[in-house]
């Protein structure tokens, strides 16, 4: 049966109260464990939000690491009706007179018109479809020899080589359309039939309809588009292509074409795009620097850590390490410098002097493999993430003093828990042998009142 406490009753004392502020006494140790442990999570907290940063940076380096990143060229032309160009790393400048002949077509074909494109019957056979040298075949029977049939079992060919089928209705009927998916001549298309359930592999009834092999002086299918190459001069020097994108005839540059005309093309040097990959490069190491700064007031303070990574990245712009392919050194030649507190700044009149007097060691300077400033930064921020580095063995004390605590709060819990049953078990001794005591008293107080009584 459970018993029923009232600590306080025979006394009269506020038991519960008296016991709960020797035991807020008797909790400030733990209290201390908390505020500590408090302090090392945010600790922690703060290193996470400073890893999360480096891990930013650290990105952007890489990304900046890149030629391309720098060598940017900006193609434009006269006539973007006519033709338009992007630029890769390797392009260079200048500037072309482009005349464009004939532009690249795919190839296409179609049927005679037929009353219905889901229940007028082509034919039944094998029809074998080739785009160039690549082929596939498709068989056709009784589950698919209607328009629509055929349409499908040409487009879900697993084994597709590069044909659309589709159908087109016109005031005649419907006709099915077989299309290259790729423009030029190496792509022409060629329908032959075997087994042809009407007639022979060759004429113009049943599934042979379809055939088209001007090889083979079939052409049972009419041309609607014949396949054609690209043409075009690039000043005055003759360029065919299988298709209107063409790559290579100019280094570095992909010309597209849009129409038969002509127009001039003008490769120049982006330096706009190169300042904002070089402002890049500034803001990334300058927020890596802000978040330094601001743990540096909060839960960081006085980490050794922060300085050390504060002086690792200085020494990197300190550092003048010869770069190879460039005849600058420092950032500073280029016109990135550290202003009074500590930030990146770009000048634009020293970076675009830079710019016209070497580009190709401004780029290397920034991007140059295993040597430029990207990949030098990167590998300060490889460092600073890597297991076991300089922000890892950091977390790692801290997480290991954390679960120190942990284990001190628990024994000190227990400790707490043995010394509130003791206070507890003296207070309710108290209690009742003031209660006794009490009773004594009342029954000497009713004595004496008696006798007092008996003598009057």
């Amino acid at each position: 049966m459970a018993t029923i406490q009232a600590p306080g009753i025979g006394s009269g004392l506020d038991v519960n109260n008296i016991v709960s502020q020797l035991m807020a006494i008797e909790r400030q140790p733990l209290n201390a464990l908390n505020r500590k442990q408090s302090f090392i999570e945010a600790q922690i907290s703060a290193y996470g939000q400073l890893k999360s940063k480096v891990s930013s940076f650290q990105t952007a380096m890489s990304e900046l690491g890149s030629l391309s990143k720098f060598q940017v060229f900006a193609p434009e032309s006269s006539d973007e009706n006519v033709l338009t160009a992007t630029a890769g790393n390797t392009a260079v400048a200048g500037s072309y007179n482009i005349n464009v002949t004939a532009l690249a077509e795919k190839h296409k074909l179609a049927s005679a018109a037929y009353a219905d494109i889901n229940s007028t019957v082509v034919g039944e056979g094998a029809l074998t479809l080739s785009v160039g040298t690549d082929s596939f075949a498709v068989t056709i029977d009784g589950t698919n020899n209607t328009l629509s049939g055929i349409r499908d079992a040409v487009n879900s060919a697993s084994d597709n080589t590069g044909v659309t089928a589709t159908i087109i209705t016109d005031n005649a009927g419907s006709r099915l359309i077989f299309s290259s998916d790729d423009e030029g001549t190496t792509n022409a298309l060629t329908l032959t039939v075997s087994g042809d359930s009407v007639g022979t592999d060759t004429d113009a009834s049943g599934l042979s309809a379809l055939a088209y092999d001007v090889g083979g002086g079939v052409t049972n299918l009419s041309q609607v588009t014949a396949a054609v190459d690209a043409t075009l001069t690039i000043d005055g020097f003759a360029v065919t292509s299988t298709s209107n994108t063409i790559a290579g005839a100019i280094e570095g540059v992909t010309v597209n074409l849009e129409k038969v005309g002509s127009s001039s093309l003008n490769i120049a040097r982006d330096d706009e795009k190169i300042k904002e990959a070089v402002n890049a490069f500034a803001d990334a190491f300058n927020d890596l620097r802000d978040e330094i700064d601001t743990q540096r007031s909060g839960h960081l303070e006085a980490d050794s850590t922060l300085l050390s990574m504060e002086n690792q990245l200085l020494s990197v712009l300190s550092s003048g390490a010869g770069v190879t392919g460039s005849n600058f050194s420092y950032l500073v030649e280029v016109g990135v410098s550290l202003d009074k507190e500590g930030k990146l700044k770009v000048d634009d009149t020293d970076l675009a002097a830079a710019l016209d007097t070497d580009f190709n060691s401004f780029t290397a300077l920034f991007s140059a493999a295993g040597e430029g400033f990207a990949a030098r930064f990167e590998t300060v921020a490889d460092g600073f993430l890597a297991a076991n580095g300089l922000i890892d063995a950091r977390e790692d004390g801290l997480k290991v003093r954390s679960d120190r605590i942990d284990d001190d709060k628990f024994r000190l819990e227990l400790r707490l828990e043995l010394i509130e049953t003791r206070i507890r078990a003296k207070f309710t001794a108290l209690d009742a042998l003031v209660s006794n005591l009490s009773s004594t008293g009342a029954f000497l107080t009713q004595q004496l009142s008696l006798l007092n009584n008996s003598n009057k």
